[in-house]
């Protein structure tokens, strides 16, 4: 988050201070609250200001004492708890030691209760704040991966190396949603037991996955597996070579055929519609059988780059078939930003945050829809397009929602 703050402004004394944070406006005691000369004991007072838009600055700030995170993790301000999960993340890694351990139980019990809210856009903002913090808390992890929210639970089975085998085969083992087995097989190494559990479950879009993923340890056994169930029941048993799930099979197959073009013809659709709309489809046909070379994705990112085919085409085919992880590294690229924090702006749900995005990796705003919606989005909270073309937020606006998150 970029502090609005005036580099110039000498530093505020004590007494101007106190008096600030009783400050009428509270846009003066936020103001106040942001300065990074402001004492650590004001912050903590300031934690109970009457207004959100004081505590959600109070909440930001890494210099507000720990102990008043159990009193913010109560807050009723949704954005507050949001900006307080994310704090205490950045604060882990400074809790070792025997004289931090009193802070280190206050924070965790504030994680925890972050961790129980009752709103999913708190715990997603926690999971995706946990997901490479290597010091978390192992059983928080495990709790927030259990979660029935896709949101909530996918970051950090796709990513979390904190997640121990272990729980990844009992998460399994517990017939999860179909994406939390995806997940699991698009981990970026994953081990011949986790492998074999995945394998184990018969599903079709999971086994893809992972025959799809160079960082799976896959023997002989899993091999089998995973090539004959998913495919059970073609004919065309040579199929199995395209390494693809039957519902994405029956796509192709349905897709392909000439009665398409009879079809779209017989709804008025004219000749130069028809020709574009099986040209799209020839493309991403051809994006689906390239998964058979099972490169991966940050590899396949650079090198279409490289070739200058890094276009937005290639983003809408990989979003198309799902491909979320070869999605982000070509977003990472394009907009000139760790693949982290990529991640991290598309794990905020957010739907201003995600727009922001795709404009400065030089989408259009349909390619931005789309990827709100494949980020994981109820359509209902997607933000359109203005005009039927333009993006809604002005260049300022958007500039404003990737500072949120450090980007110049």
């Amino acid at each position: 988050m970029t502090v609005p703050t005036d580099p110039k402004r000498p530093p505020v004394a004590y007494d101007e201070a106190k008096s600030l944070a009783a400050d009428p406006d509270p846009a003066r005691r936020a103001e106040l609250a942001l300065l990074p000369q402001t004492p650590p004991e004001l912050l903590y007072y300031l934690a109970d200001d009457d207004d959100p838009m004081v505590r959600r600055a109070v909440a930001y700030r890494d210099e507000t004492p720990l102990q008043a995170a159990p009193r913010l993790a109560r807050d009723q301000d949704i954005d507050v708890r949001v900006l307080l999960s994310r704090k205490l993340a950045r604060a882990l890694p400074h809790l070792t030691g025997d004289e931090r351990h009193a802070i280190r139980d206050i924070a965790h019990h504030a994680l925890t209760m972050l961790a129980a809210d009752q709103v999913v856009r708190v715990r997603a903002a926690l999971a995706g704040a946990l997901r490479d913090a290597a010091s978390a808390p192992p059983t928080l992890v495990a709790r927030l991966a259990r979660d029935v929210a896709r949101e909530v639970a996918e970051p950090l089975l796709r990513d979390c190396v904190n997640l121990p085998d272990e729980d990844l085969i009992a998460i399994i083992k517990a017939q999860p949603f179909p994406w939390a087995l995806e997940a699991i097989a698009r981990r970026d190494q994953v081990s011949a037991p986790v492998a074999e559990a995945v394998a184990g479950t018969g599903d079709p879009v999971a086994a893809a996955s992972l025959l799809a993923n160079p960082g799976a340890a896959l023997n002989e056994g899993t091999m089998t597996r995973l090539a004959e169930r998913p495919l059970a029941g073609l004919d065309n048993k040579q199929a199995a070579k395209l390494l693809l799930p039957p519902t994405l099979l029956g796509k192709l197959a349905r897709i392909v055929e000439d009665s398409i073009r009879g079809e779209m013809a017989g709804h008025g659709f004219d000749k130069e519609d028809r020709q574009e709309v099986v040209a799209v489809t020839q493309r991403r046909l051809n994006w689906a059988r390239d998964y058979v070379k099972r490169e991966a994705p940050d590899a396949k990112a650079a090198r279409l780059k490289a070739e200058g085919k890094l276009d937005e085409a290639a983003i809408w085919d990989a979003l198309s078939w799902g491909d979320k992880t070869f999605a982000r590294e070509a977003l990472a690229l394009r907009a000139d930003l760790p693949s982290e924090l990529v991640q991290r702006i598309i794990d905020t749900q957010s739907a201003r945050a995600i727009t922001a995005l795709a404009w400065r990796a030089g989408l259009s705003m349909r390619c931005a829809r789309l990827l709100q919606l494949k980020s994981g989005l109820h359509p209902t909270k997607l933000l359109n397009a203005r005009h039927g073309v333009d993006y809604p937020m002005t260049d300022a606006e958007m500039r404003w929602q990737l500072g949120l998150f450090g980007v110049e």
